[in-house]
């Protein structure tokens, strides 16, 4: 492999003040990659069962995909890794931008860091030169004006930089990382072991310029991938409105998580989505060497928010604040977004939380007592608003209690609210219905790190033909979103595709969402390319197996067993009760074993001794010191 695909690992003790750096073993790489792969086996290796998630102990890793930093396009994806606040489990999210590729560029791989700061630091990356600096100043503002600051502090006006916001300093469990504006490591709360450890901010900026000298190889490899992407009829769609406008479309398929899943479809969805609002577009922008632009700034034009200036949101955040808020404005949902942003938190999830509250509020299980006297009606924009605010500076009872997340939420507040938290594992699952989406539930249920999309992506099920499902999955049905039969065979094949690209440093939206690549094949002629040797799609599936397991095996250690890869009740339960999804729910456990057997586990979703031994995972038992990185 190229020298300079590799990199190194730096260890940061914030207790101590020392700086550890060294390359990163070969033999890791190689079956790791990098980025979430390489967060997953250092994680897995280093974290002991003792740790608890807001411990000074707990290990906080910033992870560039493999191909990082190269002239690949849309490689500028970080992985933030440690044990989540939010779910006890693995927390690892992924975040757009630069920093991933400026870091890289500075030979560094992963940045870890352990122990806490006595005061508010940030770490500065200044080329070769890596210092831990005084952040009192910043410590309290929001992600804007302390990214700002952070650069003033650092002497540089175009380093990149990561920062959290008052949410991760007040460590709640929401609390997200800002990797850049309008881009967040939003999921499992890396924004609150941030703050726990009196982190602020991280800035790095490199010195010396990118290096030039690319293999011709790659040069055609890149060349072919961005002439495909460009001659597929989404490219229009991707590099116009992103995703802005998929909103109708969950509800045209009548399996949209309307007022936190009480409806299937939505009556406001049209002004909701994003199509609504399209020609408020001022700038579009990409993360670092990106052609397609799926990324916008939209100036507000009317209503309470005219004037303002944001970042244009996508699909999940504005369908958390639209629909499952019960909000057919989409101009207060992008404000709404952009203001979790502000407060570093996970826009997402506290749009998902909102909609739990406003939910009970509804059913009379919360009160105006509860709520200090808000009125949380669906829809209700103003009271929405205030509830960020809340559960970012944790200023109220209820404000508290929601900043823990949903399961711990839905613990506190009782009187029957547990039925209507709509988690996994502790992640509040994101706004498709699995009971009209049956790969899309099973990966829920099956995600390392819960509820979440994005882990497993399994587009398969509503892009491809019933002969493509036929080749791939054995089965036509396979192309049908309502029907169990092959679904276990495509969530194995998306799930270890997605730990694969999410290694690589490659976004999904190509990858994915356009050239539905989940055989891999494409990003192995790529890595080829540039690593000078080859790579098959069968060896990277196999790199992706490997960490899968090791995700899992790290949650079995927190406590996790094959008992938790289920969905609320709601789902198994309650048959969908009109439109396109009637009479549909999700018969989890024969998709589950049937999962469990291809995956080679065991009938109770353990990982056999052999299967261990056959991945070179059994020696992964947490009690390697950090520091013989």
């Amino acid at each position: 492999m190229r020298k300079n695909l590799a990199g190194d690992l730096v260890l940061i003790d914030l207790t101590t003040q020392e700086i550890t750096r060294k390359p990163c073993p070969g033999e890791v790489i190689r079956s790791y990659l990098g980025g979430r792969g390489l967060s997953a086996y250092l994680l897995l290796k280093h974290l002991g069962p003792h740790v608890e998630p807001l411990d000074p102990e707990n290990i906080l890793i910033f992870a560039s995909g493999l191909l990082g930093g190269s002239r690949m396009i849309t490689t500028g994806r970080l992985h933030v890794g440690a044990r989540s606040p939010l779910t006890g489990l693995i927390g690892i999210s992924n975040g757009g931008g630069a920093f991933a590729a400026e870091l890289k560029a500075c030979g560094i791989l992963a940045l870890i860091v352990t122990g806490r700061a006595e005061r508010p630091v940030f770490i500065n990356i200044r080329g070769d030169r890596i210092t831990i600096e005084d952040a009192g100043t910043v410590w309290g503002l929001k992600t804007g004006e302390a990214r700002q600051r952070i650069r003033e502090l650092a002497g540089d006006d175009l380093a990149k930089v990561i920062v959290i916001g008052p949410a991760g300093e007040n460590l709640s469990a929401l609390g997200c990382l800002m990797t850049d504006v309008g881009h967040a490591a939003g999921r499992t709360g890396m924004g609150a072991v941030m703050g726990s450890k009196n982190l602020k901010a991280v800035a790095v900026r490199k010195t010396e310029p990118y290096k030039s000298d690319v293999p011709e190889a790659a040069v055609a490899a890149v060349k072919e991938y961005i002439s495909r992407l460009k001659s597929l009829p989404c490219w229009e769609m991707w590099s116009t409105t992103g995703s802005s406008t998929w909103l109708t479309w969950t509800d045209e398929l009548g399996a949209s998580g309307a007022k936190n899943y009480r409806q299937v479809t939505f009556e406001g969805v049209k002004t909701a989505c994003g199509s609504h609002y399209r020609d408020l577009v001022v700038k579009r922008h990409a993360c670092y060497n990106c052609p397609i632009h799926c990324r916008a700034f939209v100036r507000i034009d009317r209503g309470r928010h005219e004037g303002f200036v944001g970042d244009r949101g996508e699909y999940e955040p504005l369908s958390s604040w639209g629909p499952r808020c019960g909000n057919a404005d989409g101009l207060e949902s992008i404000y709404l977004v952009n203001l979790c942003d502000e407060y570093g938190l996970d826009s997402l999830g506290t749009g998902n939380i909102v909609a739990f509250a406003m939910d009970l509020f509804d059913r009379g299980i919360l009160t105006k007592e509860d709520t200090g006297g808000l009125v949380l009606a669906w829809g209700n924009a103003e009271a929405m608003e205030e509830m960020v605010r809340q559960i970012a500076e944790r200023s109220t009872w209820l404000g508290d209690v929601l900043s823990r997340g949903m399961r711990r939420a839905a613990e506190i507040i009782g009187r029957g609210a547990e039925e209507y938290a709509y988690h996994v594992k502790g992640l509040s699952i994101t706004i498709m219905d699995p009971r009209g989406f049956k790969a899309t539930g099973l990966g829920y249920a099956v995600s390392s790190r819960g509820g979440d999309f994005g882990y497993v992506y399994a587009k398969p099920e509503y892009t491809y033909t019933p002969e493509q499902a036929l080749k791939t999955y054995g089965t036509e049905k396979a192309a049908d979103r309502l029907s169990e039969e092959g679904k276990p065979a495509m969530v194995r094949q998306c799930l270890l595709a997605c730990a694969v690209i999410d290694s690589l440093g490659i976004c999904k939206i190509p990858e994915f969402g356009m050239l539905l690549d989940f055989d891999v094949a494409e990003a192995a002629a790529v890595l080829s390319a540039f690593a000078g040797e080859e790579f098959t799609s069968e060896q990277l599936m196999g790199i992706g197996e490997r960490i899968i397991n090791a995700e899992r095996l790290f949650n079995f250690r927190f406590g996790a067993t094959g008992r938790d890869d289920t969905l609320p009740r709601k789902f198994l339960a309650e048959p969908v009760p009109e439109g396109p999804c009637r009479g549909s729910v999700v018969r989890l456990e024969p998709m589950l074993q049937e999962f469990y057997a291809l995956m080679g586990w065991a009938e109770d979703g353990s990982i056999p001794a052999a299967k261990q031994k056959e991945l070179g995972l059994e020696g992964l038992t947490g009690n390697e010191d950090i520091t013989m990185i």
